[in-house]
């Protein structure tokens, strides 16, 4: 109940200020994103990984509060995700049948790894903007944002067939034990297939909140058209994996470049003409 009169008292204040404000913006913005998976523990499972374009996309209302201030809100869609490609680790419940055999160790083989991470993104920001001339525009804009996760996927392809090893210097094979046989002569594990795409929503949080700031450039296209140029960088605070324990803190940041198109409607107030 209290989230609701929370939410309540939000659109209450966006509806008051698109009666009173000075000029509102509605639009779209479109561009490509530089993802960051970022491990803050140094986990051997989330370590190492690399960026991979991806893409970001919103639809915006952008509330004027006075000539310069104003509140952005965003509906926007996100897709994240990182790479990792070489000898790594493989932890022990992603071995499906093998999983009893190393006996909750993880074992190391080389094949490529990539994460796929689709968001539904909410921000809220807070803009000032100034003019520079009649046309340009300059703005900077911060606040919360919060992304719900959809479809993700883990897309591992292993070239073939490859040998598990116990190190990741990959000098000791894994084992297959057989019965009554001593262990130094147990013969080696074979050469297995890597390659899947996986469901791994259960693996993570479904939800992420963090931190958000940019800048941007406008250019007056007409007497209410404009276009943007926007730049931001965000952080999520929630930890990406669920079970922390095993594959440590990693956190989603992300830089994005996009351009847009906004649409701008006086207020009510400013609209209507002073009679004499």
């Amino acid at each position: 109940m209290k989230n609701l009169n929370k939410l309540l008292l939000v659109c209450f204040v966006l509806v008051m200020t698109t009666n009173y404000a000075q000029t509102n913006k509605y639009g779209i913005r479109a561009g490509v994103g530089i993802p960051n998976l970022k491990s803050t523990d140094d986990n051997i499972y989330s370590k190492d990984y690399e960026t991979v374009l991806g893409f970001d996309a919103s639809f915006f209302a952008d509330f004027g509060i006075t000539e310069h201030f104003s509140i952005k809100a965003e509906l926007g869609f996100s897709r994240k995700g990182g790479e990792r490609n070489g000898v790594q680790p493989i932890p022990p419940a992603a071995l499906g049948p093998l999983e009893d055999l190393v006996q909750g160790n993880p074992v190391y083989a080389t094949f490529d790894n990539k994460a796929v991470f689709s968001y539904i993104e909410i921000p809220i920001l807070a803009k000032y903007e100034w003019n520079l001339g009649s046309k340009w525009g300059v703005y900077v804009n911060a606040g919360p944002y919060v992304d719900f996760i959809i479809s993700p996927k883990q897309i591992t392809d292993s070239y073939g067939e490859v040998p598990l090893y116990w190190d990741e210097t990959q000098t000791i094979r894994v084992k297959y034990p057989v019965a009554d046989v001593p262990q130094e002569f147990w013969p080696d594990l074979p050469p297995v297939d890597l390659t899947a795409e996986t469901d791994i929503n259960s693996d993570l949080s479904n939800m992420d909140f963090g931190a958000m700031a940019g800048i941007g450039i406008t250019y007056d296209v007409g007497e209410n058209s404009e276009i943007l140029f926007d730049w931001r960088g965000s952080y999520g605070f929630v930890p990406l994996q669920s079970d922390v324990d095993t594959y440590g803190s990693v956190h989603m940041g992300n830089m994005t470049f996009a351009i847009g198109y906004a649409y701008k409607i006086p207020s009510k107030v400013q609209a209507t003409p002073v009679k004499e």
